[in-house]
Protein backbone atom coordinates (compact mmCIF):
# COMPACT_ATOMS: atom_id res chain seq x y z
CA UNK A 1 0.00 0.00 0.00
CA UNK A 2 1.25 2.92 -0.75
CA UNK A 3 2.78 4.15 2.48
CA UNK A 4 0.85 8.15 2.57
CA UNK A 5 -2.49 6.35 2.46
CA UNK A 6 -1.26 3.80 5.02
CA UNK A 7 -0.45 6.48 7.76
CA UNK A 8 -3.55 8.75 6.98
CA UNK A 9 -5.66 5.42 7.32
CA UNK A 10 -4.28 4.71 10.72
CA UNK A 11 -4.23 7.88 12.03
CA UNK A 12 -8.34 8.43 10.90
CA UNK A 13 -9.02 5.04 12.58
CA UNK A 14 -7.00 6.31 15.69
CA UNK A 15 -8.80 9.36 15.75
CA UNK A 16 -12.39 7.80 15.49
CA UNK A 17 -11.53 5.63 18.29
CA UNK A 18 -10.78 8.40 20.57
CA UNK A 19 -13.77 10.24 19.67
CA UNK A 20 -16.05 7.11 19.90
CA UNK A 21 -14.47 6.47 23.57
CA UNK A 22 -14.61 9.81 24.42
CA UNK A 23 -18.56 9.61 23.13
CA UNK A 24 -18.93 6.20 25.26
CA UNK A 25 -17.62 6.94 28.56
CA UNK A 26 -18.15 9.62 31.38
CA UNK A 27 -14.44 10.22 32.08
CA UNK A 28 -11.88 12.75 30.25
CA UNK A 29 -11.53 12.68 26.94
CA UNK A 30 -8.83 10.53 25.30
CA UNK A 31 -7.12 13.23 23.81
CA UNK A 32 -3.76 11.51 23.09
CA UNK A 33 -5.97 9.27 20.47
CA UNK A 34 -6.92 12.29 18.86
CA UNK A 35 -3.96 14.78 19.25
CA UNK A 36 -1.14 12.47 18.52
CA UNK A 37 -2.53 11.16 15.16
CA UNK A 38 -3.46 13.95 14.26
CA UNK A 39 -0.06 15.71 14.55
CA UNK A 40 1.70 12.42 12.80
CA UNK A 41 -0.95 13.15 9.92
CA UNK A 42 0.54 16.73 9.67
CA UNK A 43 3.61 15.64 9.57
CA UNK A 44 3.29 12.95 7.46
CA UNK A 45 1.45 15.58 5.08
CA UNK A 46 4.53 17.78 5.21
CA UNK A 47 7.14 15.08 4.38
CA UNK A 48 5.30 13.33 1.64
CA UNK A 49 7.98 13.95 -1.29
CA UNK A 50 10.21 12.06 0.72
CA UNK A 51 8.04 9.39 2.35
CA UNK A 52 7.09 8.42 -1.07
CA UNK A 53 10.94 9.34 -2.66
CA UNK A 54 11.65 6.35 0.45
CA UNK A 55 9.20 4.44 -0.84
CA UNK A 56 9.83 4.25 -4.21
CA UNK A 57 13.59 3.66 -3.95
CA UNK A 58 12.61 0.69 -2.50
CA UNK A 59 8.83 -0.55 -4.17
CA UNK A 60 9.40 1.47 -7.34
CA UNK A 61 6.23 0.88 -9.85
CA UNK A 62 6.30 -0.37 -13.44
CA UNK A 63 5.50 2.05 -15.59
CA UNK A 64 1.97 1.92 -17.26
CA UNK A 65 2.08 -0.61 -20.63
CA UNK A 66 1.53 2.46 -22.59
CA UNK A 67 4.24 4.33 -21.69
CA UNK A 68 6.62 1.82 -20.99
CA UNK A 69 6.08 1.13 -24.83
CA UNK A 70 8.00 4.44 -25.33
CA UNK A 71 11.35 2.70 -24.14
CA UNK A 72 11.65 0.57 -27.46
CA UNK A 73 12.85 4.11 -28.89
CA UNK A 74 16.19 3.07 -26.92
CA UNK A 75 18.31 0.45 -28.89
CA UNK A 76 19.85 -0.29 -25.35
CA UNK A 77 16.12 -0.97 -23.73
CA UNK A 78 15.65 -3.26 -26.59
CA UNK A 79 18.90 -5.06 -26.32
CA UNK A 80 18.18 -6.11 -22.08
CA UNK A 81 16.71 -9.01 -21.25
CA UNK A 82 13.67 -9.02 -19.06
CA UNK A 83 15.01 -8.64 -15.87
CA UNK A 84 17.25 -5.63 -17.58
CA UNK A 85 14.10 -4.04 -18.77
CA UNK A 86 12.77 -4.06 -15.68
CA UNK A 87 15.81 -2.18 -14.28
CA UNK A 88 15.41 0.10 -17.20
CA UNK A 89 11.95 0.97 -16.25
CA UNK A 90 12.84 1.15 -12.33
CA UNK A 91 15.67 3.71 -12.77
CA UNK A 92 13.31 5.67 -15.73
CA UNK A 93 10.47 6.08 -13.32
CA UNK A 94 12.75 7.09 -10.73
CA UNK A 95 14.07 10.17 -12.84
CA UNK A 96 10.93 11.21 -14.06
CA UNK A 97 10.55 11.26 -10.32
CA UNK A 98 13.37 13.30 -9.75
CA UNK A 99 13.58 15.24 -12.39
CA UNK A 100 11.68 18.94 -12.48
CA UNK A 101 10.56 20.38 -16.02
CA UNK A 102 9.82 23.90 -16.47
CA UNK A 103 8.74 25.32 -19.61
CA UNK A 104 8.85 29.12 -21.46
CA UNK A 105 5.36 29.51 -22.28
CA UNK A 106 4.48 25.92 -21.74
CA UNK A 107 1.75 25.16 -18.80
CA UNK A 108 2.17 21.44 -18.56
CA UNK A 109 4.00 18.16 -20.46
CA UNK A 110 2.55 15.23 -21.04
CA UNK A 111 3.65 11.79 -19.09
CA UNK A 112 5.35 11.15 -22.82
CA UNK A 113 7.57 13.94 -22.60
CA UNK A 114 8.60 12.69 -18.94
CA UNK A 115 9.35 9.50 -19.99
CA UNK A 116 11.42 10.40 -23.21
CA UNK A 117 13.53 12.74 -20.85
CA UNK A 118 13.90 10.05 -17.76
CA UNK A 119 15.07 7.46 -19.84
CA UNK A 120 17.55 9.47 -22.08
CA UNK A 121 19.35 10.19 -18.76
CA UNK A 122 18.59 5.63 -18.11
CA UNK A 123 20.30 5.21 -21.09
CA UNK A 124 23.47 7.19 -20.46
CA UNK A 125 23.46 6.31 -16.50
CA UNK A 126 22.63 2.60 -17.12
CA UNK A 127 25.93 1.02 -16.32
CA UNK A 128 26.61 3.05 -12.99
CA UNK A 129 25.09 2.06 -9.56
CA UNK A 130 24.71 5.65 -8.99
CA UNK A 131 22.44 6.67 -12.22
CA UNK A 132 20.87 9.80 -10.38
CA UNK A 133 22.40 12.74 -11.97
CA UNK A 134 21.95 14.97 -8.87
CA UNK A 135 23.10 18.04 -10.26
CA UNK A 136 21.00 18.30 -13.31
CA UNK A 137 17.82 17.53 -11.87
CA UNK A 138 16.30 20.81 -13.86
CA UNK A 139 14.83 20.26 -17.57
CA UNK A 140 13.39 23.64 -19.11
CA UNK A 141 11.74 23.64 -22.54
CA UNK A 142 10.89 26.50 -24.64
CA UNK A 143 8.87 26.50 -27.76
CA UNK A 144 11.56 27.75 -30.46
CA UNK A 145 15.38 28.34 -30.38
CA UNK A 146 16.74 30.08 -27.17
CA UNK A 147 19.71 32.52 -26.89
CA UNK A 148 20.77 32.27 -22.82
CA UNK A 149 23.15 34.45 -21.27
CA UNK A 150 26.12 31.74 -21.79
CA UNK A 151 25.29 31.77 -25.38
CA UNK A 152 23.41 34.59 -27.10
CA UNK A 153 22.77 32.94 -30.63
CA UNK A 154 19.95 30.80 -30.89
CA UNK A 155 20.08 27.31 -30.43
CA UNK A 156 18.13 24.45 -29.47
CA UNK A 157 20.00 22.39 -26.76
CA UNK A 158 22.56 23.43 -23.37
CA UNK A 159 23.69 22.16 -21.05
CA UNK A 160 23.93 25.14 -18.39
CA UNK A 161 26.57 23.98 -15.93
CA UNK A 162 26.25 26.98 -13.43
CA UNK A 163 22.83 26.04 -12.65
CA UNK A 164 22.88 22.08 -13.16
CA UNK A 165 19.92 22.60 -15.58
CA UNK A 166 19.79 21.13 -19.51
CA UNK A 167 17.64 23.15 -22.07
CA UNK A 168 16.11 22.07 -25.26
CA UNK A 169 13.88 23.44 -27.47
CA UNK A 170 10.91 21.19 -27.40
CA UNK A 171 9.46 19.79 -30.64
CA UNK A 172 14.06 19.15 -31.61
CA UNK A 173 14.20 17.47 -28.39
CA UNK A 174 11.00 14.97 -29.22
CA UNK A 175 12.03 14.94 -32.46
CA UNK A 176 15.47 13.51 -32.25
CA UNK A 177 13.95 10.81 -29.28
CA UNK A 178 11.65 9.55 -31.43
CA UNK A 179 13.65 9.21 -35.06
CA UNK A 180 17.59 9.08 -33.54
CA UNK A 181 18.32 7.58 -36.76
CA UNK A 182 17.51 11.20 -38.53
CA UNK A 183 18.31 13.12 -35.93
CA UNK A 184 21.45 13.37 -33.16
CA UNK A 185 19.61 12.38 -30.29
CA UNK A 186 19.86 15.61 -28.05
CA UNK A 187 18.09 13.40 -25.02
CA UNK A 188 21.64 11.29 -24.83
CA UNK A 189 24.02 14.24 -25.69
CA UNK A 190 23.14 16.68 -23.16
CA UNK A 191 22.63 13.90 -20.60
CA UNK A 192 26.49 12.39 -21.59
CA UNK A 193 27.74 16.38 -21.26
CA UNK A 194 26.44 15.99 -17.94
CA UNK A 195 27.75 12.96 -16.82
CA UNK A 196 31.14 14.38 -18.22
CA UNK A 197 30.83 17.27 -16.27
CA UNK A 198 30.49 14.94 -12.81
CA UNK A 199 33.21 12.60 -14.31
CA UNK A 200 35.82 14.35 -16.31
CA UNK A 201 37.87 11.40 -15.90
CA UNK A 202 35.20 9.85 -18.05
CA UNK A 203 35.49 13.06 -20.87
CA UNK A 204 39.40 12.95 -20.84
CA UNK A 205 39.18 8.95 -21.49
CA UNK A 206 36.41 9.56 -24.50
CA UNK A 207 38.33 12.45 -25.69
CA UNK A 208 41.25 10.04 -26.49
CA UNK A 209 38.81 7.72 -29.03
CA UNK A 210 36.31 10.70 -30.33
CA UNK A 211 35.24 10.68 -33.41
CA UNK A 212 35.90 13.36 -36.08
CA UNK A 213 33.24 14.64 -38.41
CA UNK A 214 34.01 12.59 -41.65
CA UNK A 215 33.72 9.56 -39.13
CA UNK A 216 30.27 10.62 -38.41
CA UNK A 217 28.99 11.43 -41.40
CA UNK A 218 30.09 8.19 -42.55
CA UNK A 219 28.50 6.24 -39.74
CA UNK A 220 25.05 8.35 -39.91
CA UNK A 221 24.89 10.75 -43.02
CA UNK A 222 24.86 13.42 -40.35
CA UNK A 223 27.10 15.96 -41.56
CA UNK A 224 28.71 18.87 -39.83
CA UNK A 225 26.46 21.03 -41.35
CA UNK A 226 23.65 19.61 -40.70
CA UNK A 227 24.83 18.96 -37.08
CA UNK A 228 25.19 22.54 -36.12
CA UNK A 229 22.46 23.39 -38.00
CA UNK A 230 20.27 21.35 -35.79
CA UNK A 231 21.83 22.46 -32.78
CA UNK A 232 22.35 25.72 -33.47
CA UNK A 233 25.94 26.21 -32.48
CA UNK A 234 29.06 26.47 -33.76
CA UNK A 235 31.01 24.14 -31.93
CA UNK A 236 30.02 20.78 -31.04
CA UNK A 237 30.98 18.31 -28.42
CA UNK A 238 32.63 15.93 -30.50
CA UNK A 239 33.61 12.87 -27.23
CA UNK A 240 29.32 13.38 -26.64
CA UNK A 241 28.61 12.85 -29.92
CA UNK A 242 30.50 9.27 -30.02
CA UNK A 243 28.67 8.57 -26.80
CA UNK A 244 25.57 9.01 -28.62
CA UNK A 245 26.13 7.25 -31.74
CA UNK A 246 27.53 3.94 -29.55
CA UNK A 247 23.85 3.98 -28.36
CA UNK A 248 21.71 4.75 -31.25
CA UNK A 249 24.03 3.94 -34.54
CA UNK A 250 25.85 1.36 -32.54
CA UNK A 251 25.55 -1.63 -36.03
CA UNK A 252 26.88 1.32 -38.25
CA UNK A 253 29.60 2.23 -35.23
CA UNK A 254 30.83 -1.27 -34.97
CA UNK A 255 30.81 -2.26 -38.67
CA UNK A 256 32.80 1.29 -39.70
CA UNK A 257 34.90 2.26 -36.56
CA UNK A 258 35.30 -1.40 -35.26
CA UNK A 259 38.31 -0.10 -32.84
CA UNK A 260 36.90 2.84 -31.52
CA UNK A 261 33.69 1.47 -30.90
CA UNK A 262 35.71 -1.18 -28.79
CA UNK A 263 37.62 1.01 -26.74
CA UNK A 264 34.07 3.51 -26.09
CA UNK A 265 32.20 0.25 -24.95
CA UNK A 266 34.72 -0.41 -22.89
CA UNK A 267 33.88 3.02 -20.90
CA UNK A 268 30.50 2.82 -20.92
CA UNK A 269 29.95 -0.71 -19.54
CA UNK A 270 32.71 0.41 -17.28
CA UNK A 271 35.28 -2.70 -18.03
CA UNK A 272 37.67 0.14 -17.77
CA UNK A 273 37.62 1.69 -14.28
CA UNK A 274 39.12 5.19 -14.72
CA UNK A 275 40.81 6.32 -11.79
Amino acid sequence: MNPLKAIYLTCACLIAMGILLTLATDGPPYSALMILPAIAAAGAYTLAPQIMWWWWQRNPPDLPTELAALLNRFDLYRSLDLAGKREFRRRTFLLKEATHLHGQAIEEFPEDVRIMVAASAATVTYYRKEFLLDHFDTIIFYRHAFPTPLIDKLHTSELHEPDGAIIWTLNYFLRSAVEPQKYLHLGLYEYTRALFYLEPQLRTAMTDHALNYPQIESITQFSEEALKEFVGLDELDLPAITNVLYHTHGAAFARLEPAIFTAVEDLVTRKVILV
